[in-house]
């Protein structure tokens, strides 16, 4: 008998500790599953690839029928075809069903105790016997379209009721082992399932956040996770807690439970104060970003949680002075998820300084590498300028963002590396920026010192300077007259465009329209 010791007792363990599951051969796996948690961990390996079949096969099912659906109604001559390709659906069918009974996952779990795969196979059988009686006929006239349709309807209701219990069984091992505390080689072969289902597939986070404990789970693994001692395994697994959750964040609710977390405010300051792994915190400003995008469009105010906004911002803007100037992924992904508050909140911005924060380190990153003419970044940042132009206007002068406004304003367009559609966007938020900055008489006039209402008559003249966009042109005529406000006709009678602000808006843009058409 061999000591405990012993070199071949030794290379089980490490093979145990760091081989991705994907290179086990059957062999090594069974000798590897020596302990509980090893035990464990190929059966996450075995709900994974359940799933993984289980989902695989179904799409092609729902496929298919839903080309059944379509192709009614047949004559006799279109139901020989529509029969056979029944037929290999239907076998299809049958090897899903005999997965989810093997697994015991066959049975709904709401406590009528319907075996779905019975009524899955009964329904099939009666499907196939219809089209089958009917062929032999050969009578047209008895082609039971309606009956045909309906069955197929029934059989798809409960195919996917047998497949979604299937699956969320199978999901349940993998969630309960991210909390068992078992060890980290189950947590780390969850985290590496659930990051490969999750992934592009809103079904799978649908499913799974059905389940309530996954979110504040992961929650727990990213905060809490200390099980082993090297700092850098520790990282990576928390790192990928992090980006299940940012996949999870394409289902709606996964987003509203991670924002309702008691502690996420907790979780989201360790990233600040703590982690400064330069991996960890792009999983963590990525994570940022999806659960910032719902303000872009949401209006419901009584959804609103300062204490939350706050954190989010004071968060980024600590990422951004201390990680994102050299870095510019972080930098793009911070000012993204900042530009996406901005839609909900400003105050926040203005009490951590956050706007200051991001131009020192764009003038830093310009004066470092030459000028910073990233597209996105761009994009990004003159979302937020503009955004807080609405209520915060000195704001904006005081951080230097009114300069930053008009170098981009001033900008060749060529300069930009990307399509033309991208650049149009671009230079609309700017002139919705000077417009609402308009509102105060001197920041008016620092626009128009600056050529800021020259450089905006040529956008409106000239097609080729605002990439021949109409929406660019409605939004330059609108900053325009804004800006005549402040200043006063003199500048424009200069410039020869007081056509721009004595008009009507909707007569300015017809008479300068590359297309001619309203978009008033």
């Amino acid at each position: 008998m061999y000591p405990q010791s012993s070199s071949i007792r030794a290379w089980l363990i490490e093979l145990q500790s760091s081989t991705e599951v994907e290179s086990l051969t059957a062999l090594q796996a069974k000798s590897v599953a020596s302990t509980a948690e090893s035990f464990e961990a190929l059966s996450i390996r075995n709900a994974q690839i359940t799933i993984q079949q289980i989902r695989r096969s179904s799409s092609s099912v729902i496929d298919e029928l839903d080309s059944v659906i379509d192709s009614l109604p047949v004559t006799i001559d279109g139901l020989a075809y529509l029969t056979e390709m029944f037929y290999h659906t239907c076998s299809t069918i049958r090897s899903v069903v005999d997965t989810c009974r093997r697994k015991g996952c066959d049975q709904t779990i709401n406590g009528d105790r319907r075996q779905l795969s019975s009524e899955v196979i009964d329904v099939c059988n009666r499907t196939f016997d219809l089209m089958i009686n009917t062929l032999r006929s050969n009578k047209p006239e008895q082609v039971n379209n309606i009956q045909i349709e309906a069955n197929i309807r029934k059989l798809k209701e409960n195919f996917g009721e047998l497949v979604d219990v299937s699956i969320k069984k199978e999901c349940s091992i993998l969630v309960m082992s991210l909390n068992r505390g078992t060890g980290h080689l189950c947590i780390k072969w969850s985290l590496l399932a659930l990051w490969q289902l999750t992934q592009n597939d809103p079904y799978m986070c649908r499913l799974l956040v059905s389940d309530r404990n996954i979110i504040p789970y992961l929650l727990n693994v990213v905060q809490n996770f200390q099980s082993i001692s090297s700092t850098m395994d520790r990282r990576a697994i928390k790192s990928a807690a992090l980006r299940v959750l940012t996949y999870l964040c394409s289902n709606n609710d996964a987003i509203e439970l991670i924002l309702s977390q008691i502690g996420v405010g907790q979780c989201l300051s360790s990233i600040v104060l703590y982690e400064d792994d330069l991996s960890f915190r792009k999983e963590a400003v990525g994570l940022l970003v999806q659960l910032t995008t719902p303000f872009i469009d949401s209006k419901d105010d009584q959804s609103f949680n300062r204490t939350l906004i706050n954190e989010m911002t004071h968060c980024l803007t600590e990422i951004v002075r201390t990680t994102a100037s050299t870095n510019g992924q972080i930098l793009l992904m911070t000012t993204a998820a900042l530009a996406n508050i901005s839609f909900r909140d400003t105050k926040s911005l203005v009490k951590f300084e956050t706007l200051s924060t991001v131009m020192n380190v764009i003038k830093q990153r310009s004066d470092e590498n030459g000028d910073c003419d990233e597209l996105l970044l761009h994009d990004q940042l003159i979302t937020l300028l503009a955004n807080v132009a609405q209520k915060e206007q000195l704001e904006i002068v005081s951080s230097g963002g009114l300069i930053f406004l008009l170098d981009a304003l001033n900008r060749e367009t060529s300069t930009y590396d990307g399509n033309e559609l991208a650049c149009a966007r671009i230079q609309q938020k700017i002139a919705v920026a000077l417009a609402r900055l308009s509102t105060h008489k001197s920041t008016a006039k620092i626009i128009h010192r600056l050529n800021g209402v020259k450089r905006l008559v040529q956008w409106c003249k000239q097609p080729r300077e605002r990439n021949y966009s109409d929406t660019v042109l409605l939004a330059s005529i609108a900053a325009l007259k804004r800006l005549s406000q402040s200043i006063g006709r003199v500048p424009f009678q200069e410039l020869n465009a007081t056509d721009l602000i004595d008009l009507k808006l909707q007569q300015s843009f017809m008479l300068y329209s590359t297309q001619h058409e309203s978009l008033v």
